[in-house]
């Protein structure tokens, strides 16, 4: 039987499908134009759990309004989104935070920040018996001394540009987050920081400044960290996966304490590494082997490497990692921005390469090797490191890409 030709079969569907398709709105729009389609669709809106709310388009009094109405109709908040310019009204984008974070059982907290003016936000932020999922980002950096912190159902925090110069708010950090799974620093000044969770599993410090970092998390698996400053990691029995750039003349905060940190990267399966080879010069007076072993490692990438200081980590990894089955060797640069500016790659300290390239008896073929080199390098030294790696490690397969 056919269908009647005037139904509408959206609006029969149920009200939680329907709230994901309007998820991929503007709520605004939702709110304006979805609104007028149909009875059906009249009220929708106070009932979707999520808001995102912009100052640059939404007014006080819309957006007030907005949050008022859906308290009338009882409707749970699942993730507010707040964007701001931060120009001279931000007090009543500290109502709305306020609004929706005490009280609504709010889960999942975005709050974008694209100003230049002074601002403070709510306390509540900070101290929440619900929130899982916090992410504050901001243009300008500038620094948040909150005076407690209290999540204690953050999963997920991430903060970009973020001042964070007191050692009061560290601790306050790993003591008010006990169920932290995911941490994630980005572009942020922290001076003297200490992590130390026992819950953290996901953690990432990149492209920040600091002075120094102690990181004890020793259930982390997944780690992404700029070497900027002094930097010592505690064991990570559980890291399956790690990348680490070694930014500026990090190397030399680290060399009193090389083993210590390669150490901690010991257990993972698969490493990005940049910059490694100027670490592993500083070792080059000690043997191979008083450094740690990386028995679990199968895939190993080494990126922004330079032919003539190639050979010494290249040797190091092939003799302490008996099962690595990938090794991918790249010319290509982290592209990564430290304060506004570009880090520029130190040159190598030797005039010439030194063809050499030690391996242990144990080292096995590879089941993967590839090369990715620029154009604008010495093509007959790149002949003769190709060379002497193919007859070395003896690989299964060998791809050569140039860019």
């Amino acid at each position: 039987m056919a269908e009647a030709p005037g139904r509408d079969r959206l609006s029969a569907l149920p009200d939680d499908l329907l709230h994901h398709v309007m998820g991929f709105l503007d709520t605004r729009m939702a709110v304006g134009h979805l609104s007028l389609l149909s009875r059906r669709w009249r009220y929708l809106w106070a009932s979707m759990p999520r808001v995102d709310l912009d100052d640059r388009s939404v007014s006080e009094r819309w957006g007030s309004t907005l949050l008022l109405l859906r308290d009338s109709y009882d409707a749970q908040l699942h993730t507010f989104s707040l964007r701001s310019s931060r120009a001279s009204q931000f007090p009543y984008q500290c109502w709305w935070l306020r609004h929706v974070v005490v009280g609504n059982g709010i889960r999942v907290l975005h709050i974008t920040l694209s100003g230049a003016s002074p601002f403070d936000l709510p306390d509540c932020v900070f101290n929440s018996l619900t929130l899982e999922e916090i992410v504050l980002s901001l243009r300008i950096q500038e620094q948040i001394v909150p005076e407690s912190v209290c999540l204690p159902r953050l999963k997920k925090l991430r903060l970009v540009n973020v001042r964070l110069l007191l050692s009061s708010v560290a601790e306050s950090l790993n003591s008010g987050l006990p169920e932290l799974e995911e941490l994630d620093l980005d572009r942020c000044c922290l001076h003297r920081f200490r992590i130390s969770s026992q819950t953290v599993k996901t953690l990432s410090v990149t492209a920040c400044t600091y002075v120094e970092m102690h990181v004890s998390a020793p259930n982390v698996v997944s780690l992404r960290l700029t070497v900027a400053g002094r930097v010592k990691l505690d064991a990570m029995p559980f890291l399956s996966r790690a990348w680490v750039n070694i930014s500026g003349d990090g190397v030399n905060r680290l060399a009193p304490d090389e083993h210590g940190f390669l150490g901690a990267l010991s257990s993972a399966q698969h490493l990005e590494l940049f910059r490694f080879d100027s670490l592993l010069q500083v070792m080059k007076q000690n043997p191979a082997t008083e450094g740690p072993i990386f028995g679990k490692l199968k895939s190993l990438y080494l990126g922004e490497w330079l032919v003539a200081d190639f050979y010494q980590p290249v040797a190091y990894f092939l003799n302490q990692a008996p099962n690595l089955a990938s090794l991918i060797l790249d010319t290509l640069k982290a592209c990564e921005e430290n304060a506004g500016l570009l880090v520029p790659r130190q040159a190598s300290l030797r005039k010439e390469p030194n063809y050499k390239l030690k391996l242990a008896s144990a080292s096995t073929g590879l089941e993967m090797l590839r090369l990715r080199i620029s154009k604008g390098h010495d093509a007959a030294e790149f002949s003769k490191m190709r060379g002497l790696l193919k007859e070395k490690t003896k690989p299964k397969e060998m791809e050569v890409i140039w860019f």
